[in-house]
């Protein structure tokens, strides 16, 4: 029996929900919490680098082991969610990831809405132009790793700028004080728990009687702000001290808007967390808070 998306409880059998995390760091180590919650009999497996992390992911019940003793079992349900930093060579990475999948489930990439080309200020969706291949070997990696993905039959989610309460653009431009950029340039951003749901619901085939295949979609909270708002929320939360100063002057890089009404309506998602502004008039707390893990 083939595995269905949305299958039920007499099916689990015929279609484990074992799942292969490769690069289980802030965002894949709360997707593997998701999914045991969701699916307590499946197993989870943590591919990493070094055994650096391996105590914290078998605090979360999290299987860990290190790309060297890999071997071939294949995986119905893989995530991606390594970033290029770790790997000299990127796309070699992904595709010896596609190997260990079974083809069963969902292969998910999770890559970066800085791929798409608009800087004007202007509204983006999951369709919209990427910069082109040749532009500087961050694109270039992201553009030859989401082609292999697609190839294969997997699926790419773009992510916004992630953050949870100690880990973002805030956290690092309060160490700076100063920071040399236009103060009115547009953000978009996505809680880390809201990209771990989101890939949760993609990887499930939410909203589909099938798996996802070769399919693009796009992570963000749907509340763009720029760099001062950004800030100015993080200081009037009261969880932070510090002050930032932008000194860049305005130009023709505006950024952009991003637009995930499709991703929205495909899957039925929307996201805990509503906006950054709401977060930090909450009280800036969330699960890596209160988890001590991170």
């Amino acid at each position: 029996m083939a595995c269905r998306a949305n299958a039920s409880a007499a099916d689990s059998v015929a279609c484990p929900k074992n799942l292969l995390i490769v690069g289980p760091g802030v965002l894949g180590s709360y997707l593997g919490k998701l999914w045991l919650e969701r699916y307590p009999a499946a197993r989870v497996v943590g591919q990493t680098n070094s055994d650096a992390s391996h105590d914290r992911l078998r605090t979360l019940n999290i299987q860990p082991r290190t790309k060297d003793v890999a071997g071939t079992e294949n995986f119905p349900f893989v995530v991606f969610a390594a970033p290029p930093s770790g790997s000299t060579d990127y796309v070699a990475e992904v595709k010896a990831a596609l190997q260990l999948w079974s083809g069963e489930g969902t292969f998910l990439y999770t890559g970066s809405a800085g791929i798409y080309a608009t800087e004007d200020g202007s509204q983006v969706d999951e369709r919209s132009a990427t910069v082109q291949l040749g532009k500087d070997d961050r694109t270039d990696r992201q553009l030859l790793v989401e082609e292999a993905v697609l190839d294969a039959g997997g699926c790419v989610v773009r992510l916004a700028g992630l953050y949870h309460a100690q880990r973002g653009a805030h956290t690092f431009f309060l160490k700076m004080g100063k920071v040399g950029r236009w103060a009115g340039y547009t953000v978009n951003l996505i809680h880390y728990e809201d990209a771990a749901e989101l890939a949760a619901a993609i990887l499930r085939g939410d909203g589909s009687s099938e798996f996802y295949r070769g399919r693009v979609f796009l992570g963000a909270d749907g509340a763009p702000l720029t760099f001062q708002e950004m800030m100015d929320a993080t200081i009037a939360s009261g969880a932070y001290e510090g002050a930032v100063e932008f000194t860049g002057s305005e130009n023709s890089v505006k950024g952009k808007l991003l637009n995930n009404s499709a991703t929205r309506g495909d899957l039925q998602w929307s996201p805990r967390y509503s906006s950054y502004q709401a977060f930090m008039a909450a009280g800036a707390r969330d699960w890596y808070t209160d988890s001590g893990l991170f």
